[in-house]
C-alpha cells in the first residue's frame, strides 16, 4: 500500500449543499484495525440528505467536515497488530453500522482507502466468494436495511405485503421479500421506470399511483372488507419506503385489523396519525433503521452470493470516482437512477 505520507481524495460535507473532495492522508491501521482499498461504494439517499442539510440532522451544524459513504466493498491492503483472522488480499464487504462508517463516524467510504475497526470476521468484515463482484457486495448494506425493516414487522412468506416507494430501499425490500418467499408483493410509486425495476426484481403488482390509487389497487390484489362501517384492504404488512406523509396517512385509513406497518423511509416532517383507528384496528407501527446486528448483513450477503444475477436491476449506473459530481446528480434523479455505484481506479467492481 502507498505510504502514510501519501494522500487521497475523500468526500466530506462542509455545510448545506457543500460537498467537497478533500485531500487527506491515506490511513494506516492501528491495533485491531485493517485498511480496505475501496472498489465500489453505493450512493445512498442518506448521503444526498446529509449534503442537502449540511449535517446529519439539518439542525446541529457540523463541528468538523462530515465524511460520507457507507455502502461499500473492497480489498484488505493492511492489517494492524492483533488482527489474526483476516489476511492482506482478502476481498471483503464491510458492515458500516458497527462503527457508523459514513454516518457520523470518523471514516467515510467515498475515498480510495478506509480504516475499519475493530476488524472482526463476520461482524464488521465479511469475506466475499470469488464469484461475487464488489459492486454486488456493496448492495449488502441497503439490502440488510430492508431486511431489518421486514424482520421488525414480523413478515413471513404467507403475508400479503405492500411497499410504498420504489426507490433503492423499496427495491431492496422487493428483493428481500422474494428471497423470503413472499407471493403477493405489491409496490407503489409515481415513476414508471422504478416500477419496471420492481417488476424485474420480483414484485407481483407494480402500480403508478397517478393512474390507480393505492386502496383501489390493493382491494383487487389483496382483497377487501368492512369493519366498523369503514372499508379496509386485505394487506397484512405495509412497508413505508417513500417518506410521504400523505401515503402513510392513506395506509392508516385503509389498514385492516392486525395490519403491521414498518417505516424505513426518511420522513422530513411530522405525520399526524389517527390513533383511534390504530387502537380500534390493533395496528402495529414500527420504525426501522440500519441495524448493527451482523447476522442480517450476513444474510443479505448470502442472498447476493446465491443469486447475484437477480439483483442486476438494482444497479442503474456506475461512475468512476473522478466523475463524483456527475454521479451525485444522477443519483438524485428519480426518473433515471436506482442504485448508483462509485468505482475506484485499480480495482474491478
Amino acid at each position: 500500500m502507498t505510504g502514510q505520507s501519501a494522500t487521497m481524495l475523500a468526500a466530506h460535507v462542509h455545510g448545506p449543499g457543500d460537498v467537497r473532495l478533500d485531500p487527506i492522508a491515506i490511513p494506516t491501521p492501528g491495533p485491531g484495525e485493517v485498511v480496505v482499498r475501496v472498489a465500489a461504494c453505493g450512493i445512498c439517499g442518506s448521503d444526498l440528505g446529509y449534503i442537502a442539510k449540511g449535517s446529519l440532522d439539518g439542525v446541529h451544524p457540523l463541528a468538523t467536515p462530515l465524511p460520507i459513504g457507507h455502502e461499500f466493498a473492497g480489498t484488505v491492503v493492511a492489517i494492524g497488530a492483533g488482527v489474526e483472522t483476516i489476511a492482506v488480499g482478502s476481498r471483503v464487504a464491510v458492515n458500516p453500522d458497527r462503527g457508523y462508517i459514513g454516518c457520523g463516524g470518523n471514516e467515510g467510504a467515498m475515498a480510495s482507502h478506509i480504516r475499519v475497526g475493530p476488524a472482526k470476521l463476520n461482524d464488521t468484515l465479511f469475506l466475499l466468494p470469488d464469484h461475487v463482484s464488489f459492486a454486488h457486495a456493496a448492495l449488502a448494506e441497503p439490502l440488510s436495511v430492508a431486511l431489518h425493516g421486514l424482520r421488525m414487522a414480523r413478515v413471513n412468506s404467507a403475508d400479503q405485503v405492500a411497499i410504498l416507494g420504489a426507490g433503492p430501499i423499496g427495491l431492496c425490500a422487493v428483493a428481500m421479500l422474494r428471497h423470503m418467499g413472499a407471493q403477493n408483493i405489491a409496490i407503489f410509486d409515481r415513476v414508471d421506470s422504478r416500477l419496471e425495476r420492481a417488476r424485474a426484481l420480483g414484485a407481483h403488482l407494480a402500480v403508478n399511483v397517478t393512474s390507480e390509487t393505492l386502496p383501489v389497487a390493493l382491494a383487487r390484489f389483496h382483497g377487501s372488507g368492512d369493519r366498523f362501517g369503514s372499508p379496509y384492504v386485505g394487506t397484512d404488512v405495509f412497508v413505508d419506503a417513500a417518506g410521504s406523509g400523505a401515503a402513510l396517512t392513506e395506509v392508516f385509513t385503509h389498514a385492516k385489523k392486525g395490519a403491521r406497518i414498518a417505516v424505513i423511509a426518511l420522513h422530513k416532517a411530522p405525520v399526524p396519525f389517527d390513533l383511534f383507528r390504530m387502537m380500534a384496528n390493533e395496528i402495529t407501527l414500527v420504525g426501522a433503521i440500519a441495524d448493527d446486528r451482523p447476522e442480517e448483513f450476513g444474510e443479505a450477503l448470502a442472498m447476493i452470493a446465491a443469486d447475484a444475477a437477480a439483483l442486476a436491476p438494482l444497479i442503474s449506473h456506475s461512475y468512476p470516482f473522478d466523475r463524483f459530481a456527475e454521479a451525485l446528480t444522477v443519483a438524485a434523479d428519480a426518473d433515471k437512477a436506482a442504485k448508483v455505484m462509485l468505482t475506484f481506479a485499480g480495482q474491478t467492481a
